[in-house]
């Protein structure tokens, strides 16, 4: 029986208490997260550490903990190497950060969930689902995704080669030089391109480049 199947029957059965563990490097916040869960969940158990490491240390077995709550960024810690190791526990993640990239590495490692941290009001749902088995991604989250498969179906390749080299720095003459297109093409490229992903400038789109990844 797997982590998550007990876990439902904990919680039909009511006979048994829930542990839940939190790991946030921003104490108010960890904090706050902790008397939500209390005050909404019962015959829960949280426990708060500010660090992987820190939770490392601790005489807690994986075998105990029923869900494990990250942020997706916390000092000089690789939270992606950390969520390798868990195999058989339900990981929700609470973050500030919205990004495509980010998001999708958490899909890709099984995360069952990814709430955004002023995404309050959906903080019992995903943890209940979570719990429960089921898979959550905040509404926020989910319409990220879905600009992304928009994007995949209107950015041509080339366009996605000439985004990559506006980012890196290249002007238009340097970017037809480098595909080999005429200066003309690559405006118009680029014109497209802003028109599609309703973007006014260079800069614009360089922030859009790092915060999707596209």
């Amino acid at each position: 029986m797997t982590t998550i199947q007990t876990t439902v029957l904990k919680l039909l059965s009511c006979n048994e208490m829930i542990k839940i563990i939190t790991i946030d490097d921003h104490t108010l916040f960890a904090q706050g997260l902790c008397k939500i869960i209390s005050d909404h969940f019962t015959d829960t158990e949280v426990r708060y550490f500010n660090s992987i490491k820190n939770f490392q240390k601790s005489d807690i077995q994986n075998s105990e903990i029923d869900l494990i709550i990250s942020d997706i960024e916390l000092p000089e810690e690789d939270v992606f190497t950390f969520f390798q190791t868990i195999t058989d526990i339900p990981i929700l993640v609470i973050s500030m950060h919205n990004k495509l990239h980010v998001i999708k590495k958490c899909m890709e490692l099984g995360v069952k969930g990814y709430i955004l941290k002023d995404d309050h009001d959906k903080v019992e749902t995903a943890i209940h689902k979570v719990l429960t088995g089921e898979t959550y991604y905040s509404p926020k989250v989910k319409n990220k995704l879905n600009i992304s498969d928009l994007e995949e179906k209107i950015i041509t390749p080339k366009e996605r080669e000439i985004i990559k080299l506006v980012v890196e720095g290249k002007n238009n003459q340097e970017i037809a030089d480098n595909l080999f297109l005429s200066i003309n093409t690559i405006k118009t490229h680029r014109k497209n391109i802003n028109s599609k992903l309703q973007l006014n400038s260079t800069a614009e789109l360089i922030k859009y480049f790092h915060d999707n990844c596209i």
